[in-house]
Formats: structure tokens, sequence, C-alpha cells
């Protein structure tokens, strides 16, 4: 009988670990991945006309941003958020969510473009000295996904298009080498760095998460509603999407 508790114990904490493994570890590799893939490709721009930065983390005021790549250019900044996914991605550009599709299953995840937005809306207060600066966000997927039914006018490019599409942009010259010098190093003066400060970053995202979260509770499986965005407006959509596809038009004065 002892034995069998030992071994029914083990079997759990096997599950377990499996469990963490599968939805804290992978996903994160996974992340650092894609990320360490388009640094590498940026390492091919010339460093005469080009400063790269990695993994940007940010302190806007109470809030933080963490942008993947900065691209300082004579042209202007190139803002690249990375997604690393499989699957075929579809979505519009002013929805809040955007979906995956593996095979017959179909999930959701924060809309790219407008996280990038964020990013250079932070930026543009951190230099606000520089009001000639043009920003540039790209959207960059890495892995196997393929865009599908995808409605945009931001570039939402594959990792292999990333260096061609900034030397067509740069064009005309905004900043000389001095100037991106100065901003290159303004912004590492500023970002964060350390295990301490990231995880202080996920808390902060986590915390924002958990106020969208409404009071009411989904009619049809008991879970919280949010508050979310899309082309047509604002609306409650059920916290388990895509399990539970609930939804509800907000009235005006709500």
């Amino acid at each position: 009988m002892e034995a069998q508790l030992i071994l029914a114990l083990i079997t759990l904490l096997f599950l377990l670990l499996a469990w963490y493994v599968k939805k804290k570890v992978v996903p994160h590799l996974k992340g650092h991945l894609g990320e360490l893939s388009v640094s590498l490709r940026l390492k091919s721009l010339s460093k005469k006309d080009y400063i790269v930065l990695n993994d940007v983390l940010l302190k806007i005021a109470e809030s933080s941003t963490q942008i993947d790549h900065i691209v300082i250019s004579k042209t202007g900044i190139y803002v690249i958020e990375t997604k690393h996914l499989k699957g075929w991605i579809h979505g519009h550009e002013n929805s809040e969510y955007w979906k995956q599709t593996i095979f017959h299953h179909k999930y959701r995840f924060k809309n790219p473009i407008k996280q990038n937005n964020i990013h250079v809306h932070a930026l543009k207060k951190v230099l606000s000295d520089y009001p000639q600066i043009e920003y540039y966000p790209i959207v960059v997927l890495t892995g196997s996904a393929v865009l599908k039914n995808l409605t945009n006018w931001s570039p939402v490019i594959y990792s292999n298009q990333l260096i061609r599409v900034i030397r067509e942009s740069d064009k005309d010259i905004t900043l000389s080498f001095d100037q991106m010098a100065r901003i290159s190093d303004q912004l590492n003066r500023i970002r964060l760095r350390g295990k301490k400060e990231n995880k202080a970053h996920v808390r902060r995202i986590k915390k924002k998460e958990w106020e969208e979260l409404t009071k009411e509770t989904c009619p049809k499986c008991g879970n919280y509603l949010i508050k979310r965005k899309g082309r047509f407006g604002e609306f409650y959509g059920c916290s388990a999407f895509p399990k539970c596809t609930y939804s509800r038009n907000i009235v005006a004065g709500n």
C-alpha cells in the first residue's frame, strides 16, 4: 500500500512538472528563440549605418514596456515586435486579439500591431527631444506561421523579409550618426536590466490583465467577462475564449 502511495505521488509530481514545462517553460523558450533569430538577422546590417538594440525594457510612469528590437538609422527608428508562432494567423489591424489556427484548434493572442503601437508611443515620450524622428513599427513572424485572412496596413512580415524591408524604407535622412549614437546612449542609460526588473515587468502585465476583468460572469460558462475592443467598437467577451465564444455588445453609457 505504501509503495502504491509513493508511486501515485511520483506520478502526480511528474504530471505537474510536465504541465509546468508545457505551459510555462516551452512558450518562454520559443519566444526567446524567435527574438534570437531576429537578432542574428539584424547583425547583417552595417554598423556604419545602423545601431541595433535588443530586448529593451523601459519604465514609463507606473508601467513598463518591453521592446524586442530597436533599429536606429539615419531615416528613423524601426520598432520591431517578434512573434514566434505556427499555424495560420488571422486578424485585423484594429482587433484586440488575433487568432491562431492549428489544424482544427483555434487560439487567441493579443494583436501584435497594437502591442507595437504602445512601444512606439513609449519611445516618443522618452525621445521627445527629437521631434523630427520618423518611427517605423514592424511585426515580424518567426517559426512556421502562415498569414491568412489578415487585414492590416502596418507591416506584418516574415523574418526573411526583415532586412530587405528596412533597407528599402531607408530613404530620407533625418538623423546624423552623432544623433543616432546619442539616442542609443540615452536608451541604454534608462533601460531596465536584470531578472528583478523583468519579474516586476511580468507582475505589472499580470496586474493589468487582472484589472481588465469585469465583475460580471459569463452566463454560459461562469468565467469572468473582459471588456475588449473589436473592429466595430467595444464589447464584453468571455475570459475563457476560445473555449467559450460568448460576447455581448456594450450599451452606450455602460
